[in-house]
């Protein structure tokens, strides 16, 4: 049997039929009147900017070909790139994951779809991209900014002690100042990864960096 992209997107055989999933994708209960919005209209909400599936984002799309044939996780089901030694294998393998995504941002259920989209068919940005986009405000996070300092102790305020909030962050230390000054370096630090929509780490980054880095 041959798939189309669309039947390939959503899986073989389905008709799109989710559950629940991605921390961007609206969470809806089976009972929720709700309007249905499609996967390329959340993803522009959440902050994203949707690749050109027709001609444009050239380089963008080498990249994301490179990033997708090296990774393990989130491929699409069905695609078949072609290998290194085939004729114009590039934009044929571009080619094909356009036409996957354009398919798949189609979609009105998608929370199992959804890290695919944002994986593979949005402008690669970094995490304070993202933030910059949704006009959130991120914290000053230099020892020599004082400003943010009453939301930083708000959140110094919310660690459960259960376990870092960012990898590297040592809370040993006693006292709020000293508190401050390392949850700032996390934040700072965190920021400072080359960490893209595409990585593997971007969803753990977006989400550490919105509780501990952002304003409340």
């Amino acid at each position: 049997m041959v798939l189309t992209p669309a039947q390939m997107a959503c899986g073989l055989g389905a008709a799109c039929a989710v559950g629940t999933g991605s921390y961007f994708a609206l969470t809806r209960s089976s009972g929720d009147e709700t309007p249905k919005i499609k996967l390329s209209e959340q993803l522009v909400k959440d902050g994203f900017t949707l690749l050109n599936f027709e001609d444009g984002n050239q380089a963008e799309w080498t990249t994301i070909l490179e990033k997708y044939k090296a990774g393990s996780k989130e491929k699409f089901e069905g695609l078949n790139l072609l290998g290194d030694g085939e004729a114009d294998h590039a934009n044929k393998n571009i080619a094909s994951l356009k036409g996957f995504c354009k398919a798949l941002v189609g979609a009105t259920d998608f929370s199992k779809s959804y890290n695919k989209a944002r994986r593979w068919c949005v402008v690669p940005k970094k995490v304070s991209e993202i933030f910059t986009t949704l006009k959130k405000t991120v914290l000053k996070n230099e020892d020599s900014q004082s400003e943010n300092n009453d939301q930083w102790k708000i959140k110094i305020g919310s660690y459960d002690g259960k376990a870092l909030p960012i990898s590297g962050v040592n809370w040993s230390q006693t006292g709020e100042t000293e508190q401050i000054k390392a949850l700032k370096k996390g934040c700072k630090d965190l920021f400072a990864k080359d960490v893209k929509t595409y990585d593997d780490a971007f969803e753990e980054d977006y989400r550490t960096a919105e509780r501990w880095c952002i304003a409340d």
